[in-house]
């Protein structure tokens, strides 16, 4: 008998491991009854012990939303309907002041979904939505379509279940210095962050609409390229819509390890934990089962491998990746507390300052700027981090986005209908950034162009990601040069045609034909700081009419170039950007005060007159149309 009691317990026992081998948290995918709970702590040992339940096993079924960090910081969990009786009477023990804020977890997830007469789909994909990944990549490739010189999609990488990590490269049609700089843009690292696609695939949407409609937004793109990668966890997003709605990780296969009388897999890696910096260090678990796994080894996942190899042949001036929540703009480095890059005071802090600021002004959103650690908690391993530190990216940030962690949030369950508001702010700092990178990267090449004889040093030429490409792009048209007018005055009216190897007009005579001596004639080149002679022949027609005052008449000339010029600064595209949304006048040709009366017009002074109107056209393509007296450095 008692045999057969052992025989009984050994085969319990091995039933029970069993049935936990193939446990993952995948279970309770319903949510039906689960309870958000909002812990303010207030003391330090509130902190310490949701510290403990947090990063060693706790006695209860949790999920912590937002971990605890300091007095005073909002924590928000989740747990089970089994054990939240138990678990709040714990609470309430040890004097912890907290809410049930979602009594039904079930019921806020199923409320974080308009109704479909809410949408305004734009053929066939709503922005207001949050959309499956099938969706995305079609509205993705609807676009290329669509745009087809100003869109490439690139197939950077396959996922764990072969899904595809699709780049959207969204650039300006025209290229005025033959190569551009880049941003970075990434969203869905974290699977339940579902605003973090919506808004990416929403900065999408601004850009393309805007290259039309907004000077800035035109200026912008003429010299950014915007690689765009809505969904960079494929696989663990698709599985938060289908199975579990609070899944973070990717789904890498699971990884098993013996407790004391079971045997426990789960599966999944932290992306954001998976980067070379400080990996495995601080704020992420070896444990396979917890939110934060690191993973086996750093870029151990497909997804960050793809991304790195990426990134490493694209390395673009900006990284940004959008997460949720708590509405913090976040700069390097998270891994410890008060550890900065050099340029944090001077660079990364000041222009993250002036993006906020940008986007409160739309809505009045406020954001927390600061490093992940002195705001948060200590965590390695992330993406951002990497980009600055090891890849050397000049601006790498991380946003959270809406809502902020206040006792009465959404927390991941944010709803539809603040999406568009949500994109919209944050592509205002968007543009502050890219502004930022044009004035630091674009214009000292152009005014080095203006300013010295010597081709400058451009930004390196892009070969993209020509192995994987899916798309090619069309050819655009070369631009003609554009033609150059300029008013003088003159004692008689006539039609002046000269032809000369530097482009400049003689002094006008009464004689037909005129040789000029090279004796007599200095002609000062544009683009150098040495004078030279040469032998100009000059063919004038004149026709002398009586002047009907005494008063000078101007008359106007028009100079064309017969050959491109080796020495020329600059060839002009012929086309303008678009206006401004407010209203404000076309751009015009540049008006120049007439030279006081004289018989004669120095060769010196046309030649500085004609570089004087070159510089303010090509100024004007880069400043939104600001006249040259205006621009710095060209004084």
């Amino acid at each position: 008998m008692r045999l057969n009691i052992f025989s009984f317990l050994f085969i319990l026992t091995f039933i029970y491991e069993r049935i936990q081998a193939i446990h993952n948290t995948d279970e309770n995918s319903a949510f039906h009854n689960f309870k958000l709970i909002r812990i303010n702590p207030e003391t330090e040992n509130s902190v310490k012990y949701l510290r403990s339940l947090y990063e060693d096993s706790s006695p209860y079924e949790l999920d912590f939303w937002q971990p605890p960090t300091h007095i005073g910081a909002i924590v928000d969990l989740t747990v089970a309907p089994s054990d939240a009786p138990k678990f709040v009477r714990d609470l309430e023990s040890k004097n912890i002041n907290y809410i049930v804020a979602v009594n039904d977890l079930s019921k806020a997830i199923e409320n974080e979904r308009g109704s479909d007469k809410f949408y305004n789909p734009i053929a066939g994909f709503a922005y207001d939505k949050y959309n499956s990944l099938d969706e995305i990549h079609s509205e993705m490739k609807r676009l290329k379509k669509e745009y087809p010189t100003m869109i490439t999609l690139i197939d950077i990488g396959q996922s764990h279940e072969n899904r595809t990590l699709l780049v959207m490269k969204i650039t300006g049609k025209r290229n005025p210095l033959g190569s551009k700089i880049s941003m970075w843009i990434d969203g869905g690292i974290h699977a339940r962050e579902w605003i973090s696609p919506a808004t990416a695939m929403y900065i999408a949407h601004e850009l393309i609409l805007g290259y039309e409609n907004d000077a800035t937004v035109a200026k912008l793109m003429d010299h950014i390229d915007f690689y765009i990668l809505p969904v960079m966890n494929p696989d663990g997003y698709e599985y938060s819509r289908e199975k579990n709605r609070m899944w973070r990780k990717n789904r890498s296969p699971a990884k098993c390890h013996r407790q004391t009388f079971s045997t426990v897999c789960c599966s999944g890696v932290d992306l954001n934990r998976n980067f070379d910096w400080f990996w495995a260090s601080t704020g992420s678990s070896s444990d396979p089962c917890h939110d934060t796994y690191h993973g086996s080894s750093a870029f151990s996942e497909p997804e960050s491998q793809a991304v790195r190899d990426f990134l490493e042949q694209n390395t673009p001036e900006a990284f940004i990746s959008l997460h949720s929540y708590s509405q913090m703009w976040l700069i390097p480095y998270g891994h410890r507390k008060q550890s900065y890059p050099q340029d944090y005071h001077t660079g990364l802090r000041p222009l993250a300052l002036r993006a906020t600021k940008a986007l409160y002004e739309l809505y009045g959103t406020k954001y927390q700027v600061g490093t992940g650690a002195d705001l948060m908690y200590e965590a390695s391993g992330g993406s951002h981090d990497w980009a600055k530190g090891q890849l050397k990216v000049p601006y790498a940030y991380l946003i959270e986005l809406r809502p902020k962690n206040t006792m009465m949030g959404h927390g991941f369950l944010l709803p539809e209908r603040e999406i568009v508001p949500t994109g919209l702010e944050t592509f205002e700092s968007i543009k502050v950034v890219a502004d930022e990178l044009v004035a630091q990267f674009v214009e000292p090449v152009i005014r080095a162009k203006l300013t010295t004889t010597t081709r400058p040093s451009i930004p390196p030429y892009r070969r993209g990601y020509s192995i994987i490409d899916t798309t090619t792009m069309d050819p655009v048209e070369e631009l003609a040069p554009v033609k150059k007018t300029f008013v003088a005055p003159t004692t008689t009216e006539a039609t002046t045609t000269t032809t000369t190897t530097t482009t400049t007009e003689a002094p006008t005579t009464t004689t037909a034909t005129t040789t000029v001596p090279t004796t007599t004639t200095t002609t000062e080149a544009s683009t150098t700081t040495t004078e030279s002679t040469t032998t100009t022949t000059t063919t004038i027609t004149t026709t002398t009419e009586e002047p009907t005052t005494t008063s000078t008449t101007p008359i106007p000339s028009t100079i064309t170039d017969s050959e491109p010029d080796s020495n020329a600064t600059v060839v002009l595209p012929t086309e303008t950007y678009p206006s401004e949304v407010t209203d404000k006048s076309e751009v015009s040709s540049t008006t120049l005060t007439p030279f006081e009366e004289t018989s004669e017009i120095p060769v010196e002074e046309v030649i500085v007159f004609s570089i004087l109107t070159d510089s303010s056209q090509l100024i004007s393509i880069f400043s939104g149309n600001k006249p040259a007296s205006e621009m710095h450095g060209l004084r």
